[in-house]
């Protein structure tokens, strides 16, 4: 999911992860070996990246992910979605080889410094803590904050125009920004986070297939925006890597949802077998983010009741043309 570039970006890299026998049972590694989709399939730091010719290109790959996840230890994967755990060595491996051709060819395509293509991918539970406190306490710039943040929505705006103006973003370091802020109940905090950053555990960033690309500011991505042409070039080239937009501009009229983000792309292959897991094991996952916020449930309670249609409510499909 989403969060803040500034705050734990790994770019076209991940740590080491843990063994095959880590994370699998015997039994899943069988099965998985025995239906030919298992890790040989994903191994291999010098194998070509994948090419996708259509959705149903995708959706196969997306069938071949979802048996290696189905043969594993549901408490050891439900780690891996939450942020603190690692993904099995393969996967990851795909996932690397994945978005390094993407950002690769989109330096070229661009004619953008491939150091600045991804500018945020990897983040763990912990880091997206860090994140989702500063913003919740509305720390100032100097005392752990990092300036503005989120889009101030239309429902907070109305009730406290003459506060906020026209200002597009959340500015802990106005006084007027934090008399609002201070005067929000810790429902309508989350609810104003959620629109452009998300709790952790529950952030698309800890699996490892979603990348943020070129910048995160949300107004220079409008169709007049210094990033349009970079938007062009993403819709227009990513699907054949693999890749989709996951929060569009029809995914945000769900509600709850995630405003439109069109600089976050997701290795579908990965995570839409990740949603699907997550849908036929939303206890394990349950408890695992419970155990999370249990050092502060008072600033969790609306995600907690509202975490699967933030998960949920995202775009599925990759555009082809």
């Amino acid at each position: 999911m989403h969060g803040d570039s500034r705050d734990g970006s790994v770019p076209g890299h991940r740590g080491k992860t843990p063994s095959r026998r880590g994370f699998l049972t015997v039994a899943g590694a069988a099965a998985v070996g025995t239906a030919g989709f298992g890790w040989a399939a994903f191994a291999g730091t010098d194998t070509p990246p994948r090419t996708f010719r259509s959705q149903e290109d995708i959706d196969r790959r997306t069938r071949d992910v979802a048996q290696v996840l189905d043969g594993a230890d549901p408490t050891a994967v439900a780690a891996w979605i939450t942020g603190t755990g690692t993904a099995p060595d393969g996967l990851g491996t795909e996932m690397d080889t994945q978005v390094n051709a993407l950002a690769d060819a989109a330096a070229t395509g661009t004619g953008t410094g491939r150091d600045v293509v991804v500018v945020s991918r990897v983040r763990t539970a912990a880091t997206q803590r860090t994140i989702w406190d500063r913003k919740y306490g509305f720390l100032r710039t100097g005392s752990g904050g990092a300036g503005t943040f989120g889009i101030i929505t239309d429902e907070i705006r109305a009730k406290y125009s003459t506060q906020l103006g026209a200002d597009p973003q959340w500015d802990p370091d106005k006084d007027s920004h934090r008399d609002v802020w201070f005067s929000l109940t810790s429902e309508e905090r989350q609810i104003e986070i959620l629109r452009t950053s998300t709790a952790p555990g529950v952030s698309r960033h800890h699996l490892g297939s979603d990348a943020d690309f070129f910048d995160t500011t949300p107004q220079d991505w409008t169709d007049a925006g210094p990033e349009a042409a970079n938007y062009r070039w993403l819709r227009t080239n990513t699907a054949q890597y693999g890749f989709l937009q996951t929060y569009t501009a029809e995914s945000a009229t769900d509600k709850p949802a995630i405003s439109e983000e069109r600089w976050h792309w997701s290795y579908a292959p990965v995570s839409e077998a990740v949603l699907d897991y997550v849908r036929a094991h939303q206890d394990v996952v349950a408890d695992a983010l419970d155990n999370l916020w249990s050092y502060d449930p008072a600033r969790y309670t609306y995600i907690k009741a509202n975490w699967r249609d933030y998960m949920f409510h995202v775009n599925e499909t990759a555009y082809f043309g």
